[in-house]
């Protein structure tokens, strides 16, 4: 799983800007980050606060929002979502639901305290609803700085973190969704996940189900990406089935980094210093090639 990640909204905003398809994209891009930067958001993203923009180490359970490109009416737009999808179908029911509200809105909120990640194998699944909606039409690119993943080692646990070797933006694929319940609006996503490519069979999770990995996209693989396609479109189903296996082009750093008393990581920039760990039984450098 994916469930620990760093990230920067400001870093995001300027990576979009500088990779983007064409001119008006980029002023429009331009013009979001200043009102953003101003403090005169739109419905998609926050009011800036200093805390919440960058987080170095922000596990899932902080539902945190991530910087997130999504396609609008008006072009390509930076929004910031809730990390814990919530499927539209949670939203209010009409009169004659058993629930009461409150009940309504606990149901919602406790899906997305656990949906971090979506399986890009089973997200076109007609027996997936929590994903199929969106992987139709409300797919998203997720800007990260890179994620973490736990070794287990004689009952000890060791984090990586693992980010692209040029120190820019992860650029990830996921799904987001809007719900509305007891009139509060959730605009909230998942990273979709696929299994970790090499060398990232050498970590050990512990169990006997291999690790997985974000799928990691190029900025010519957006605008695909984006798109939104019909369920009966099998061909554009099959295309975007074919993007997701493609292995990353993008060069990785794998480095083991300290851990607190508590055995977590801090929310700092030490995260992204290498830590040594004598006792660990793993040659770190080969798996930076």
């Amino acid at each position: 799983m994916c469930n620990h990640v760093a990230f920067d909204t400001n870093k995001a905003f300027r990576y979009l800007i500088k990779n983007a398809s064409n001119s008006d994209n980029m002023r429009d891009l331009h013009e979001q980050y200043a009102l953003w930067r101003e403090g005169e958001p739109n419905r998609f993203l926050q009011k800036p606060d200093k805390a919440a923009v960058q987080r170095y180490f922000s596990p899932g359970k902080e539902n945190a929002y991530l910087p997130c490109l999504v396609r609008g009416a008006g072009g390509q737009r930076l929004a910031q979502f809730k990390w814990g999808f919530i499927p539209n179908w949670r939203s209010d029911k009409p009169h004659g639901d058993p629930l009461k509200a409150v009940d309504r809105q606990k149901k919602a909120l406790d899906i997305g305290r656990k949906t971090w990640n979506a399986a890009c194998e089973t997200m076109f699944d007609d027996e997936k609803p929590t994903w199929r909606d969106s992987a139709h039409d409300r797919r998203c690119v997720i800007l990260l700085e890179g994620y973490f993943v736990f070794h287990e080692q004689d009952d000890q646990t060791y984090p990586f973190f693992i980010a692209p070797k040029d120190y820019d933006c992860m650029p990830v694929a996921g799904l987001w969704d809007v719900a509305t319940i007891n009139g509060e609006e959730y605009l909230t996503c998942a990273i979709l996940t696929k299994e970790a490519d090499e060398p990232m069979h050498g970590i050990n999770n512990g169990g006997s189900k291999p690790h997985t990995m974000p799928i990691i996209l190029s900025p010519e693989q957006f605008d695909q990406w984006l798109e939104p396609i019909d369920k009966e479109d099998y061909e554009k189903v099959d295309a975007l089935s074919a993007l997701m296996k493609l292995p990353s082009t993008r060069e990785l750093e794998y480095i083991t980094v300290a851990k607190n008393a508590n055995g977590s990581v801090d929310n700092s920039d030490e995260v992204f210093n290498h830590f040594e760990y004598a006792e660990l039984k793993m040659d770190v450098k080969k798996l930076n090639g």
